[in-house]
């Protein structure tokens, strides 16, 4: 009788256990100056993984996930009036992961702004940010997941 009761209340929890997943491999097409490789990598996949265990279950023997950092582009856009300077630099991101079987390439995008009075900004182009460069990478792994 005591087995029958312990089964009973363990059957809800297999009925409703999620799907498990491993993030296998996280890769890069692109050579970066201001970030290493390995940074790029190890960045990526600690990010992937808590947007992984936000919907689903990590464990080791899981679905595999690969991601493949395919481009990274910082465009620069600004304007000048008189003294006053305002630069935007857009960071964007292409991603390809690898889930299920299936092949999603998405995009994730973030921007950074600088107003500046009287100075001089290095060559008029903003410096690569690793913040705004770590947000374009979240949404598009948001986006795909």
């Amino acid at each position: 009788m005591k087995n029958l009761i312990i089964a009973l209340m363990l059957l809800p929890m297999l009925s409703f256990s999620q799907e498990c997943y491993t993030v296998a491999r996280v890769g890069t097409q692109i050579e970066m100056q201001e970030i290493s490789k390995n940074r790029i990598v190890f960045g990526i996949k600690q990010m992937v993984e808590d947007i992984i265990s936000d919907k689903y279950e990590l464990c080791m023997d899981g679905k595999p996930v690969t991601v493949v950092v395919q481009s990274i582009e910082a465009p620069t856009t600004g304007i000048e009036l008189g003294p006053w300077t305002k630069v935007s630099k857009r960071t964007i991101v292409k991603l390809l992961i690898y889930m299920d079987g299936k092949e999603i390439v998405v995009e994730g995008k973030a921007k950074s702004t600088v107003e500046a009075t009287f100075i001089d900004l290095n060559n008029d182009k903003l410096p690569f940010n690793k913040t705004t460069f770590s947000s374009a990478v979240k949404k598009a792994i948001e986006k795909a997941l």
